[in-house]
Parts: structure tokens; C-alpha cells; sequence
């Protein structure tokens, strides 16, 4: 396997892993140069699969203060340089006071806000989505595909029939990832900003588990299912994005 760091590219000619491209750190570059001169191929990979679980946990989730992981990455980096760590197990493991506990994580999860307003945020949430889906269904999505968008089971503009929701509430809850879900492009347009009492049938006809789960376990919606399915969710990221060896 050939590996170019800066766009960590395989032999294949892709990314390893995609979604280094959508929450890339700066900040492990030195410590990947430095393993790639030491590490076997199949090791390298690992690491660089490692380094973007705790960047999804640290930067994305977290939000965590980036001086603190770039001081981290930095002295690892100097260690295996001088040869002071020779695999891939032992380097990750030395990079555990950047990743969050699973506590920490889930905690951080069951708040997190992501406005798809913004383009990098509809892609983490795109492939959030796809891959608590493939927990679910044991289908695995291409995130960027057209076939399918981000629903916003309250909407974004929100017109009749969304009384349980106050003003502030609205403003709220609607970029919470609790409120978000996949559904094929025409349904998805087609139901636009309409009651939830119209959207749930369209739910549990949807070719996504995780859109028909969350028909099936709400006959309504309001901010309390809104906090229960982002705690739920919570629950399968903290198994979906974790490093065994640091848990």
C-alpha cells in the first residue's frame, strides 16, 4: 500500500478514512510523517483510522482547545522520531490524554448542535446519519450520494402544526442532531415543512431504518423526543467511534 500522508490516499486511490476530509487536524501531521517511516502499511492504516476517531471525538463532538491536542501530537510525534515507540498500539496509547472518555463523549453527543446551514456541517451530519444507519441495517451509504438528504423532522421553517415547540425552542432544537434524519430526496422534498402527523407515515414507509425507528418510537414530537432519540444516539456514536485500546 502506498500511502501520500497529506492526502492519505491507498493504493486504491482513496482517501483512508473518507471523513479525514471532512474534520482533517493539522496538528497530527508530524506525528503521521514520523510513524509512516516506522510503521508497516497495515499499522499505518491503523493509526490513521485511530487519529480520526479522536478527532471526530475531540474537535468535532468536543469542541475541545486545539493547543492541548497539537502539544500531545507534537511530543508523540518526537518519541517515535527517536524511536522511543516502535508500533502502532503503543503510539496510540500515547494519545490518550486527547481522546475524550466515552462519558465525556456521550455527554458532549446528546448536546451536540450541528447548523446545516453550513456546508461542513451537513457533511458531518450526513455522515453521522449513514453510519448510525449502518449500525442499524448493517448497510453501509455513500455520504455525498443525491439520492438522499438530511430531514429536519421539526423544520427549519417551520409553519402550522408545531405548537409543542415555544419560539425559543424552535430557534433551539432544530439544528440538534436528535431532530435530524435521513430520507430519499423526492419524499424528503415533497413533505417539505409539514406537520409531524403528516411526516410519520412518510417515516415509517422510508427505505432507512433509522427513519422508520424513529417513526415507530414517536407518535409525536416535541423538545422531550427530541432529547430522547440525541440521547439515544448518543448511546450507539459512543460504540460506533471508539478506540478499544484507549476505553
Amino acid at each position: 500500500m502506498v500511502v501520500h500522508v497529506w492526502g492519505y490516499i491507498d493504493k486504491f486511490g482513496q482517501p483512508i478514512p473518507r471523513t479525514f476530509d471532512c474534520w482533517s487536524v493539522p496538528y497530527n501531521r508530524p506525528l503521521l510523517l514520523a510513524s509512516k517511516r516506522v510503521l508497516p502499511d497495515s499499522q499505518f492504516e491503523s493509526l490513521l483510522r485511530a487519529c480520526s476517531m479522536i478527532s471526530f471525538r475531540y474537535n468535532v463532538i468536543g469542541s475541545q482547545p486545539t493547543s492541548e491536542q497539537e502539544r500531545v501530537y507534537n511530543a508523540v510525534a518526537e518519541k517515535v522520531s527517536r524511536n522511543q515507540i516502535a508500533d502502532s498500539t503503543g503510539i496510540v496509547r500515547a494519545l490518550a490524554a486527547i481522546y475524550p472518555s466515552d462519558e465525556a463523549f456521550r455527554s458532549a453527543f446528546a448536546e451536540k448542535i450541528l447548523r446545516t446551514t453550513q456546508t461542513r456541517n451537513k457533511r458531518v451530519v450526513r455522515y453521522i446519519l449513514c453510519e448510525l444507519e449502518k449500525r442499524l441495517s448493517n448497510v453501509e451509504l455513500d455520504f455525498d450520494s443525491d439520492s438522499f438528504n438530511v430531514e429536519h423532522v421539526l423544520p427549519e421553517n417551520p409553519e402550522t402544526g408545531w405548537d409543542a415547540f415555544s419560539e425559543d425552542e424552535l430557534d433551539a432544537l432544530v439544528f440538534r442532531l436528535g431532530n435530524m434524519t435521513l430520507l430519499a430526496s423526492g419524499p424528503n422534498r415533497d413533505i417539505g415543512n409539514a406537520a409531524y402527523v403528516i411526516k410519520r407515515p412518510v417515516f415509517t414507509g422510508s427505505g432507512f431504518e433509522i427513519t422508520r425507528k424513529l417513526a415507530a418510537d414517536n407518535a409525536d414530537w416535541n423538545p422531550e423526543r427530541v432529547a430522547a432519540r440525541q440521547n439515544w444516539m448518543a448511546t450507539q456514536a459512543t460504540t460506533i467511534w471508539r478506540i478499544d485500546a484507549l476505553s
